[in-house]
């Protein structure tokens, strides 16, 4: 590799380096802010934890591909030694590096690829940022793979087997395993990293709020969570209805503040709609207005379903529920697809018994916790009206409508953002056509938000295949997702090139004289003029319509 390769690869390296230490970083701080009872163990040792995993997982990471091929070669061994120096601040070199290097390989041998992204597995805040961690694990895995200019068999293979092993830690089958450290948690070396996975049962979050909590720090998180809200992609009826909600709340708050009658307030909600549409993060942000108000304690969240609730033996439900709903007192309990609490048949006593135990604590408790219902609109509704204690406690009900291919493609593309990938016109149009075809033929189980994810993952995949084999990567290689690399899961590729050949039009609404102006492909992605006003926006997405 000569000085030039060199220093591009070394530059890319640390990039990725410092992407792995944000990402880990920002998502510690988060969840201590924002979801500190959901922790397990003590949360101001959490964002040094994570510190310790990502210096865990770009380790791991070095030392599976370094090992493939039984070769340490003198590229690999400058990435060594840019790694030491960007993690602990140690320049190392000679036999300085090959005992450094030699730990390297001790302390990857102690660490397993569920262990090092576990918190992204374990805690239900930070599963948005799974891709990220793939995205920045493979990133790197091709930078070592192809650090010395050229990839050998083992090393391809190697990648391979790697793409499926942090998929397979990412997206496990029981994903209720936690975290405990071994040893020295401090970030002095390449000894602090070793942790090991163990299976217990997740200690009880409390819904105590911090005492340290003052009315500037609620204000401040209630700012944060009405931005958060804003931010979101579509949903615009959802916005509306959750900001006049959290109005008639201030207002009710301000009232009682003065002295001046306020009317009784019911916290309970019903969130309706398809899967992937929003519920569950939007559940999370009524609970930061709902602590940022005041209105509740701390307005953390406990996500549950019918099997946090039913127990599996006689007598044992109610306790189970109770259990669960004191943990969530101060906060939020959101229970998805909550219509599976009421079998169809009528002879689910566990059930029965789940729900009369949830309708005494939303009475009991109803100025110290909220209940949100989540589930398919027919269900919830048939639910809701056929239980006359349910109907009377949730005047709340919210619907959430599925994304429109344009929103889709927003979804994706604030991946793309969050992941440092590139969507050009050619790829953008592709995705939007097979969004187009998934939601004209959608029925109630469209994915929506999970559908895009899964697109997005498939699609780096691809690229992932298509770079394996060459041997000088650049930034380009890297970043940039080409309309070949474009999975839609349920569409084919086949089929794709078919729906794109087909003669269709693409439509955006100027936001200077608000009518509709048809654009080619091409412009995708980039910014258009409107031939009727001259105003110029960027056409980042398009309805799709027939010729």
């Amino acid at each position: 590799m000569n000085d030039k390769n060199d220093a591009r690869v070394i530059g890319l390296l640390r990039r990725v380096i410092r992407d792995c230490g944000k990402l880990y970083n920002h998502c510690g701080q988060w969840m201590v802010r924002r979801y500190p009872t959901l922790i397990e163990g003590d949360p101001n040792q959490f964002v040094e934890l994570m510190d310790d995993l990502h210096r865990g997982l770009l380790i791991k990471v070095y030392v599976t591909i370094v090992r493939a091929d039984d070769r340490w070669t003198g590229a690999e061994k400058r990435v060594a030694a840019a790694m030491i120096d960007h993690l602990w601040g140690e320049q190392l070199q000679g036999g300085q590096l090959r005992e450094a290097a030699v730990g390297l390989f001790g302390q990857a041998d102690q660490l397993s690829w569920e262990s090092l992204v576990a918190p992204f597995v374990r805690y239900a805040p930070l599963a948005d940022s799974k891709a990220q961690v793939e995205t920045i694990v493979m990133r790197l895995a091709n930078l070592v793979a192809k650090c010395d200019g050229q990839t050998m068999p083992e090393e391809s293979v190697a990648l391979h087997t790697l793409q499926r092993d942090i998929d397979m830690a990412l997206h496990p089958a029981n994903p209720k395993s936690t975290l405990a450290p071994i040893g020295n948690a401090s970030s002095e070396g390449p000894s602090a990293v070793a942790y090991q996975h163990e299976q217990q049962q997740a200690s009880e979050p409390s819904g105590d709020t911090p005492a340290t909590e003052t009315a500037a720090d609620r204000e401040r998180r209630l700012q944060a969570a009405m931005k958060e809200l804003e931010s979101l992609i579509g949903l615009q009826g959802v916005k509306d209805r959750v900001r006049s909600y959290a109005n008639f709340l201030r207002l009710q708050q301000q009232r009682k503040d003065a002295g001046l009658a306020t009317m009784p307030i019911s916290l309970h909600m019903a969130f309706i709609g398809n899967p992937g549409t929003g519920k569950t993060t939007v559940a999370r942000i009524v609970g930061q207005i709902l602590g940022g108000l005041g209105t509740l304690p701390s307005g953390h969240v406990i996500e549950t379903d019918r099997s946090g609730l039913v127990a599996e033996y006689a007598g044992q439900t109610a306790p189970k529920t109770n259990k669960l709903c004191d943990s969530a007192k101060g906060g939020v309990l959101f229970i998805d697809e909550a219509y599976s609490l009421v079998d169809a048949s009528g002879d689910d006593a566990y059930g029965r018994e789940a729900i009369q135990t949830l309708l005494k604590r939303m009475e009991d408790d109803r100025e110290s916790m909220a209940v949100i219902l989540a589930g398919y609109s027919d269900e919830m509704d048939k639910m809701i009206r056929s239980n006359p204690g349910l109907s009377s406690r949730i005047n709340t009900k919210i619907d959430f409508e599925d994304y429109s291919p344009p929103d889709l493609g927003r979804i994706f593309e604030g991946m793309c953002e969050q992941n440092q990938y590139q969507l050009p016109s050619e790829a953008r149009h592709r995705l939007l056509i097979g969004f187009q075809y998934l939601y004209e033929n959608r029925d109630r189980h469209f994915g929506n938000g999970r559908l895009v994810r899964n697109a997005f993952e498939d699609t780096i995949r691809r690229l992932a295949d298509r770079i394996a084999e060459v041997s000088e990567l650049t930034e380009s290689l890297l970043t940039v997702l080409l309309a070949s690399d474009v999975s839609v899961p349920g569409v084919s590729g086949s089929k794709l090139d078919s729906l794109i050949a087909k003669s269709h039009v693409l439509r955006i609404q100027c936001n200077g004289c608000q009518r509709k102006v048809r654009i080619m492909p091409d412009s995708l992605g980039i910014r258009v003029r409107c031939k009727k006003c001259e105003h110029i926006q960027l056409a980042d997405w398009a309805e799709v319509a027939e010729k």
